[in-house]
């Protein structure tokens, strides 16, 4: 039974938390992949594996806690027997292919694009021409995820470990980084008349955003 706290946690904690544990995963993943040994490749799969049980942990859910010693307990095993550098690139192919996913099966016919699910979520009376323009930036992102996936693929089979990680564990969120800052500004130029939300009451709209449940899912 989880512990009732006299304050929870607000989606933008709950946001800054995974985003802070998912980079902290990031580093210990490139000194592993740096300096290849048994321990320090489970310490960075561990890292890796809180993510997703950041916020239980942190509200002191029992359940989550279990989850992730019954998951480090696994880590242990697999660095055992097959080695844990493996595990260590399959996150930069895997997290990106299943972002692209996310976003990219809204565009199917009947679905509502993602980024005009946020937006109407956020306005309701959001006009039908920054609509049709959240379908195509829906379509950027998925592209863009796709993209990532192809070249993490490529430079763990192909590149030195020093030019996989700097890609994967700092090269992607600066890429990231860049489209959201750049189509912030490429819509506050391109669509002048509307009253956009400044920047940071944008990224809150997109923390807050929960596209899950407005799927049903």
């Amino acid at each position: 039974m989880a512990i009732n706290r006299s304050v929870p946690f607000s989606p933008t904690v709950r946001a800054l938390l995974v985003a802070v544990s998912f980079v902290a995963s990031s580093v210990l993943i490139h000194v592993a992949v740096m300096n290849r040994t048994p321990l320090v490749e489970w310490l960075a799969l561990c890292s890796l594996g809180f993510v997703p049980f950041a916020v239980a942990m942190a509200e002191l859910r029992w359940r989550a806690w279990l989850g992730f010693v019954i998951a480090c307990a696994a880590m242990a095993w697999l660095v055992v027997t097959v080695g844990g550098r493996p595990l260590l690139y399959a996150p930069s192919v895997l997290i990106p292919l299943a972002l692209g996913w996310f976003f990219g099966r809204t565009l199917f016919a009947g679905r509502q694009p993602l980024i005009a699910t946020v937006a109407l979520a956020a306005r309701p009376a959001t006009p039908d021409y920054l609509l049709r323009y959240s379908r195509r930036l829906t379509q950027l992102w998925t592209g863009l995820f796709a993209a990532m996936c192809a070249w993490d693929l490529a430079l763990a089979w192909f590149a030195p470990h020093a030019g996989w990680s700097a890609m994967a564990n700092c090269g992607n969120y600066l890429v990231i980084g860049l489209a959201v800052g750049g189509e912030y500004l490429f819509r506050r130029l391109w669509f002048r008349e509307y009253d956009h939300p400044a920047f940071t009451e944008y990224l809150k709209i997109v923390v807050r955003a929960d596209p899950r449940r407005m799927y049903g899912e």
